[in-house]
Protein backbone atom coordinates (compact mmCIF):
# COMPACT_ATOMS: atom_id res chain seq x y z
CA UNK A 1 0.00 0.00 0.00
CA UNK A 2 1.25 3.57 -0.87
CA UNK A 3 2.73 5.86 1.92
CA UNK A 4 -0.41 7.95 3.11
CA UNK A 5 1.74 11.30 2.88
CA UNK A 6 2.65 10.68 -0.80
CA UNK A 7 -0.37 8.83 -2.44
CA UNK A 8 -1.83 11.20 -4.95
CA UNK A 9 -5.39 10.82 -3.81
CA UNK A 10 -4.53 12.05 0.07
CA UNK A 11 -3.31 15.10 -1.64
CA UNK A 12 -5.55 15.66 -3.95
CA UNK A 13 -8.77 15.35 -0.93
CA UNK A 14 -5.93 17.42 1.50
CA UNK A 15 -5.86 20.08 -1.16
CA UNK A 16 -9.29 20.31 -2.02
CA UNK A 17 -10.43 20.88 2.24
CA UNK A 18 -7.91 23.44 2.74
CA UNK A 19 -9.10 25.39 -0.98
CA UNK A 20 -12.80 24.90 0.48
CA UNK A 21 -11.34 26.79 3.70
CA UNK A 22 -9.31 29.23 2.29
CA UNK A 23 -12.21 30.20 0.67
CA UNK A 24 -14.53 30.52 3.21
CA UNK A 25 -12.24 32.27 6.05
CA UNK A 26 -12.19 35.73 4.26
CA UNK A 27 -15.92 35.84 4.65
CA UNK A 28 -16.49 34.31 8.28
CA UNK A 29 -14.84 34.33 11.48
CA UNK A 30 -13.12 31.14 12.45
CA UNK A 31 -15.07 30.65 15.05
CA UNK A 32 -18.21 30.50 12.47
CA UNK A 33 -17.14 28.06 10.31
CA UNK A 34 -18.28 24.59 10.56
CA UNK A 35 -16.90 21.29 9.37
CA UNK A 36 -20.13 21.33 7.53
CA UNK A 37 -19.80 24.70 5.98
CA UNK A 38 -16.26 23.13 4.89
CA UNK A 39 -17.19 19.29 3.64
CA UNK A 40 -20.22 21.21 1.28
CA UNK A 41 -17.80 23.83 0.01
CA UNK A 42 -14.88 20.66 -0.40
CA UNK A 43 -17.77 18.47 -1.82
CA UNK A 44 -16.47 15.16 0.80
CA UNK A 45 -18.31 13.51 3.53
CA UNK A 46 -18.21 14.30 7.29
CA UNK A 47 -15.73 10.89 7.19
CA UNK A 48 -13.08 12.23 4.50
CA UNK A 49 -12.78 15.89 6.80
CA UNK A 50 -12.24 13.64 10.40
CA UNK A 51 -9.90 11.26 8.15
CA UNK A 52 -7.61 14.18 7.37
CA UNK A 53 -7.84 16.61 9.83
CA UNK A 54 -8.73 16.10 13.79
CA UNK A 55 -10.48 19.52 14.07
CA UNK A 56 -10.88 23.06 12.03
CA UNK A 57 -8.12 24.20 14.32
CA UNK A 58 -5.67 21.68 12.68
CA UNK A 59 -7.26 22.42 9.33
CA UNK A 60 -5.89 26.10 9.44
CA UNK A 61 -2.54 25.71 10.81
CA UNK A 62 -2.31 23.23 8.16
CA UNK A 63 -3.45 26.05 4.94
CA UNK A 64 -1.44 28.66 6.47
CA UNK A 65 1.71 26.56 6.85
CA UNK A 66 1.43 25.38 3.88
CA UNK A 67 0.88 28.75 2.40
CA UNK A 68 3.80 30.09 3.81
CA UNK A 69 5.56 26.99 2.89
CA UNK A 70 5.09 27.78 -0.93
CA UNK A 71 6.13 31.60 -0.29
CA UNK A 72 9.17 30.84 0.97
CA UNK A 73 10.09 28.16 -1.38
CA UNK A 74 9.50 30.82 -4.41
CA UNK A 75 11.80 33.18 -3.03
CA UNK A 76 14.73 30.35 -1.81
CA UNK A 77 16.67 28.23 -4.40
CA UNK A 78 17.57 24.67 -2.90
CA UNK A 79 20.76 25.76 -2.34
CA UNK A 80 20.50 28.73 -0.49
CA UNK A 81 22.74 29.54 3.13
CA UNK A 82 21.87 31.99 5.46
CA UNK A 83 22.88 35.61 4.02
CA UNK A 84 21.59 39.22 3.15
CA UNK A 85 19.76 37.94 0.24
CA UNK A 86 17.60 35.52 1.92
CA UNK A 87 16.97 36.46 5.33
CA UNK A 88 15.56 39.50 3.13
CA UNK A 89 13.66 37.25 1.87
CA UNK A 90 12.17 35.62 4.60
CA UNK A 91 11.44 39.04 6.26
CA UNK A 92 9.90 40.33 3.21
CA UNK A 93 7.27 36.83 2.92
CA UNK A 94 6.71 37.17 6.07
CA UNK A 95 5.29 40.67 6.26
CA UNK A 96 3.70 39.40 2.73
CA UNK A 97 1.85 37.20 4.58
CA UNK A 98 0.88 39.20 7.45
CA UNK A 99 -0.49 41.90 5.27
CA UNK A 100 -1.86 39.36 2.99
CA UNK A 101 -3.78 37.26 5.97
CA UNK A 102 -4.54 40.24 8.30
CA UNK A 103 -6.33 42.15 4.78
CA UNK A 104 -7.83 38.87 3.46
CA UNK A 105 -9.01 37.57 7.27
CA UNK A 106 -9.64 40.82 8.99
CA UNK A 107 -12.38 39.06 10.65
CA UNK A 108 -10.33 35.95 12.26
CA UNK A 109 -6.84 37.17 12.26
CA UNK A 110 -6.45 38.51 15.82
CA UNK A 111 -7.94 34.81 16.99
CA UNK A 112 -5.77 33.06 13.98
CA UNK A 113 -2.96 35.13 16.10
CA UNK A 114 -1.91 32.19 18.23
CA UNK A 115 -2.42 29.04 15.68
CA UNK A 116 -0.39 30.79 13.51
CA UNK A 117 1.95 32.12 15.60
CA UNK A 118 3.04 28.87 16.62
CA UNK A 119 2.66 26.89 13.54
CA UNK A 120 5.15 29.36 11.55
CA UNK A 121 7.52 30.13 14.11
CA UNK A 122 8.07 26.28 13.92
CA UNK A 123 8.41 26.75 10.01
CA UNK A 124 10.38 29.87 10.18
CA UNK A 125 13.00 27.57 12.41
CA UNK A 126 12.95 24.27 9.87
CA UNK A 127 14.05 27.02 7.35
CA UNK A 128 17.11 28.62 9.43
CA UNK A 129 18.06 25.44 10.46
CA UNK A 130 18.10 24.04 7.08
CA UNK A 131 20.06 27.31 5.95
CA UNK A 132 22.63 27.27 8.33
CA UNK A 133 23.31 23.88 8.32
CA UNK A 134 26.19 24.26 5.20
CA UNK A 135 27.39 27.32 6.33
CA UNK A 136 30.84 26.95 7.93
CA UNK A 137 29.81 24.05 9.09
CA UNK A 138 27.66 24.84 11.82
CA UNK A 139 26.57 21.59 14.17
CA UNK A 140 23.38 21.14 14.91
CA UNK A 141 23.03 22.04 18.14
CA UNK A 142 24.37 25.66 17.62
CA UNK A 143 22.31 25.98 14.09
CA UNK A 144 19.15 24.93 16.34
CA UNK A 145 20.25 27.66 18.80
CA UNK A 146 20.37 30.23 15.89
CA UNK A 147 17.78 29.37 14.36
CA UNK A 148 15.33 29.36 17.14
CA UNK A 149 16.58 33.43 17.67
CA UNK A 150 16.37 34.62 14.07
CA UNK A 151 12.48 32.76 13.57
CA UNK A 152 11.40 34.30 16.73
CA UNK A 153 13.20 37.56 15.89
CA UNK A 154 11.63 37.85 12.29
CA UNK A 155 8.31 36.48 13.35
CA UNK A 156 7.60 38.91 16.14
CA UNK A 157 9.48 41.96 13.95
CA UNK A 158 7.26 41.36 11.23
CA UNK A 159 4.20 40.97 13.46
CA UNK A 160 4.73 44.04 15.48
CA UNK A 161 5.31 45.76 11.92
CA UNK A 162 1.98 44.54 10.69
CA UNK A 163 0.38 45.79 13.82
CA UNK A 164 1.94 48.54 13.78
CA UNK A 165 0.30 49.90 10.17
CA UNK A 166 3.22 48.70 7.76
CA UNK A 167 4.76 52.50 8.32
CA UNK A 168 7.51 50.88 5.97
CA UNK A 169 8.57 48.98 2.87
CA UNK A 170 9.44 45.21 3.92
CA UNK A 171 12.04 45.66 1.95
CA UNK A 172 13.52 48.63 4.49
CA UNK A 173 11.94 46.18 7.05
CA UNK A 174 14.59 44.05 6.56
CA UNK A 175 17.45 46.41 5.87
CA UNK A 176 16.83 47.96 9.19
CA UNK A 177 16.90 44.32 10.72
CA UNK A 178 20.07 42.93 9.12
CA UNK A 179 21.30 46.12 10.29
CA UNK A 180 19.67 45.78 13.76
CA UNK A 181 21.58 41.84 14.05
CA UNK A 182 24.71 43.06 12.69
CA UNK A 183 24.85 45.81 15.64
CA UNK A 184 24.26 43.42 18.14
CA UNK A 185 26.31 40.96 17.32
CA UNK A 186 29.24 43.21 16.89
CA UNK A 187 28.43 44.76 20.28
CA UNK A 188 28.20 41.41 21.58
CA UNK A 189 31.27 40.07 20.71
CA UNK A 190 32.97 42.31 18.42
CA UNK A 191 32.11 39.34 15.43
CA UNK A 192 29.24 40.87 13.75
CA UNK A 193 27.37 38.23 11.56
CA UNK A 194 28.27 36.70 8.65
CA UNK A 195 25.95 38.02 6.25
Amino acid sequence: MEDTRTDPRVLRTRQLIRDAFNALIPNKDIKDITIGDITKRATINRATFYAHYADKYELMEDALSQLFKDSVMQKLSCHAELNRETLTGIIVTLCEFHESFSRQCARSYEAMSPYIESKLSKLLKDVFGHLLRPKNGMDDGAARTMSGVLSWIAYGMTKDWNKDGRKVPPERLAEQAIAALSAAAREIDGAGLPV
